[in-house]
């Protein structure tokens, strides 16, 4: 039976709690890294990419022991940086999003005034954030991997696939490009952003899998899950979960338990928050084992 992992989007927090997350399954004997699809958004495009080149995860969660809470330069490969920057473009990319993930309206055209958000925001040179994935700098792209993003002129969604022609690294910084936050990333002439502005993870490209495991930081038990941004993603992934369904395919969702949730807080954007998070799902990754076992079982 043909089984999909799909990955959500969550910043650095949520890179380290779905590292940690993987480790842990991993650990019990639930392997992420055997899905026939591993799609990624954002955070989960870097996460993602990893599993697809069966990188050493304990290696990753040694890392992360290893920083404890210092600062986002010495935080392990692939968590980003930088803080959160101004809370007020970051609430006005919220409200952005929500409008993004309703269903009245032209989605294109709401990522269009998403995308020019992007491109008027005063950042840091791309290339500079395209360095913090130099960790997938000339790998070959995994059979296996996609990852989404949105053009910023025109408010297109992408998704990076292995005959897309786009070097790894520079495709999973695209997707992993928060408006507003960190610089579209140039690819083939065109610049995009952060596949979180379609949506959340996109899981209903997964339609037509037999089995799709959901790993999603848009629910749960993490505080703000409620707020409106969140729960206009949430519900734009409600239905996405349905499109699977009524393809055939049978969704298990796994998101922070309440003891992650506590430890990732708020801001996602806060790499000082990585230790801890990839140590809470790490825990929780062991203890959801047992129950995902048959799921994901060949």
């Amino acid at each position: 039976m043909s089984k999909a992992l799909v990955l959500s989007g969550g910043g650095p927090v949520g890179i380290a709690w779905q590292t940690g997350l993987a480790a842990g399954l991993a650990r019990r004997g639930v392997v992420l890294a055997d899905a026939q699809l591993i799609l990624g958004t954002s955070a989960g495009s870097a996460v993602g990419a990893q599993l697809a080149l069966r990188r050493d995860l304990e290696e990753q969660l040694a890392r992360y022991e290893a920083a404890g809470v210092q600062a986002a330069d010495a935080a392990p490969e692939g968590t980003g940086g930088g803080g959160g920057g101004p809370t007020d473009r970051m609430a006005r990319l919220m409200e952005l999003l929500a409008e993004a993930a309703k269903e009245d309206g032209s989605p294109q055209e709401t990522r269009r005034v998403v995308g020019r958000f992007a491109l008027e925001a005063e950042t840091f040179p791309e290339d500079r954030f395209v360095e913090r994935f130099r960790y997938l700098a000339g790998e070959r792209w995994p059979a296996a991997f996609r990852c989404t993003a949105v053009d910023a002129e025109t408010g297109e969604f992408k998704v990076w696939d292995p005959g897309s022609g786009a070097e790894l690294d520079r495709a999973v910084a695209s997707s992993c490009a928060v408006p507003g936050i960190f610089p579209p990333i140039t690819i083939a002439g065109r610049r995009y952003m952060d596949g979180g502005v379609r949506s959340g993870a996109s899981v209903d490209l997964a339609a037509g899998q037999e089995r799709v495991l959901l790993v999603t930081l848009m629910g749960g038990a993490r505080a703000g899950a409620d707020a409106p941004g969140f729960a206009a993603m949430r519900a734009r992934g409600d239905r996405e979960i349905e499109t699977v369904r009524e393809a055939g395919g049978t969704v298990e969702v796994l998101s922070p338990d309440p003891e992650s949730a506590a430890v990732m807080g708020m801001n996602l954007m806060d790499p000082s928050l990585g230790p801890a998070a990839a140590a809470a799902g790490a825990r929780q990754g062991e203890a959801a084992a047992d129950g995902l076992r048959a799921f994901w079982a060949d």
